[in-house]
């Protein structure tokens, strides 16, 4: 296990990006740049942020006309397009049930694997040919130095690849929110057909960027120059203790992946507390707030009706509300030998509310994901292995919560200040 000085060496963008002695100028190839829903919106912002006090920076986003124009930004154009999400009317996401009926499930994985992709993929030729048209013309007019784009969808590496192919003194950087081959996920057809084309897509990229130490491993072996940039905490928690609550509330925003993840040792652990009396239906409250309430509600079928509030999607700022409002705040990840990292913007968000967090990891244990979550005394992680343990940290947090009327102390701040 790598100790906690080890995981923190890749956080300084600044320290990652290279040194000119002339302005950079620097322009950014992505389809979910805001306003763009969700938490690859946010990814780019922060990084936009980070860029423009290097230099200028030029983005090139899908999005609709009447979309104004960046904050900060120098150019800001909107590529109007159609593919098969919009034809089809998908919209951004899938909610679980759609996903799980067996010719959806099936053609998903087929819709962004190689070569089908470069008629299925977001965007679709019409995109990625005017990008491509509006990139030459802002390296000419506007002597661009570096290159930012980031997967997914892979439209935008195959813009990037092009205009580098082109202009070799660009400096192209390849980002990655999430692997392009997923061992665990199995999200697209053919694997090794995948990966050795994900591989010529990005070899001619100065460097490769990923969010977690364990992506990083995942990938090794597809580029040389690979670094990790995880997702910024966006602010720190308010200091002090959380404040007192009427009910014991355990929150949970955002999507599931009922094959990735479980959440049965926390409905058992529940069980068993409301069976012994140290809960009643009247002072547990289990909330959910996302697109797949109705996988959620099938969780809790065994749980009394008067403990859960599931309800759909909200907007981020009311479900992160929500986060601050609640005593712990439940994340599902899952792993596998050798596949972990799992950090998803969720996470960033929970450990920004101050609240404590309950981490269960279907599978075996996530050290990355334990070094940030209990070494900033922001919560537990359970392995799939310790999970036997759930039923006795709960029972603590509960009578814990009967005593204060909340539950945890204030998180290491200055732990957390590392990853803003």
């Amino acid at each position: 296990m790598k100790t906690r000085r080890q995981w923190v060496t890749t956080f300084n963008l600044t320290a990652l990006l290279p040194v000119s002695n002339n302005e950079d100028k620097y322009l950014l190839l992505t389809q979910n740049a805001p306003p763009h829903p969700g938490a690859a919106a946010r990814r780019i912002q922060h990084l936009m942020e980070k860029f423009s006090r290097h230099g200028s920076v030029y983005v090139i986003r899908r999005a609709p006309v009447a979309t104004p124009p960046l904050a900060g930004v120098a150019t800001t154009t909107n590529i109007v397009t159609t593919d098969v999400r919009t034809l089809t009317g998908a919209g951004a996401t899938l909610p679980t049930s759609a996903k799980s009926h067996p010719l959806i499930g099936h053609l998903l994985p087929l819709r962004q694997s190689y070569p089908f992709l470069y008629l299925t993929d977001n965007g679709g030729p019409t995109y990625r040919r005017r990008a491509l048209s509006t990139a030459r013309e802002l390296i000419h007019k506007e002597s661009i130095t570096h290159l930012f784009s980031s997967f997914r969808p892979w439209s935008d590496h195959l813009v990037a690849r092009q205009l580098k192919k082109e202009h070799p003194h660009l400096h192209w950087i390849a980002d990655f929110r999430d692997l392009p081959v997923d061992p665990v996920r199995r999200d697209v057809w053919w694997p090794a057909l995948q990966t050795w084309w994900g591989k010529r897509v990005i070899k001619r990229a100065d460097e490769v960027w990923c969010v977690s130490e364990g992506q990083r491993a995942q990938l090794a072996g597809w580029h040389p120059n690979i670094k990790v940039v995880r997702n910024a905490l966006l602010r720190l928690p308010p200091e002090g203790a959380p404040p007192p609550t009427d009910r014991f509330t355990i929150t949970y925003t955002g999507s599931l992946y009922p094959h990735l993840q479980t959440a049965q040792p926390l409905i058992n652990s529940l069980e068993q507390l409301l069976a012994a009396g140290v809960l009643t239906p009247q002072t547990l409250l289990l909330v959910y707030r996302g697109k797949d309430a109705e996988t959620f509600q099938s969780w809790c079928a065994e749980l009394p009706a008067e403990s859960l509030d599931i309800q759909p999607s909200i907007a981020p700022a009311a479900s992160q509300e929500l986060q601050r409002e609640a005593n712990l705040l439940l994340l599902l990840n899952w792993s596998a030998p050798g596949y972990y990292g799992v950090l998803t913007a969720k996470l960033w968000d929970y450990l920004a509310s101050g609240r404590q967090i309950l981490a269960l990891v279907n599978g075996p244990q996530d050290p990355e994901l334990q070094e940030i979550v209990e070494g900033a005394a922001a919560g537990a992680v359970f392995s799939a292995k310790e999970q036997n343990k759930v039923d006795r940290y709960l029972r603590t947090a509960v009578e814990e919560w009967w005593e204060r009327g909340t539950y945890g102390g204030p998180v290491n701040v200055k732990q957390l200040a590392q990853y803003l």
